[in-house]
């Protein structure tokens, strides 16, 4: 991981949301907001988002 990526337990922290980034990664897996799949992930692996993705998922759990 390098500083230009966050993991989804970071961005969790970051939301106030569970420590362990699950609701997070389920929305990676299942996105409802209309913006498509993410791309970039190999399944088994950390997520490492970049900050594109990063701001998506802010603005989907800061609407609710």
């Amino acid at each position: 991981m390098d500083e230009s990526t966050i993991t989804p337990v970071e961005l969790s922290r970051e939301l106030g949301m569970d420590r362990k980034g699950r609701q997070i990664r389920g929305f990676l897996r299942n996105p409802a907001d209309g913006g498509g799949p993410f791309e970039g992930h190999e399944i088994g692996t950390e997520w490492h988002l970049t900050q594109e993705q990063a701001e998506r998922i802010r603005r989907h759990f800061r609407r609710d």
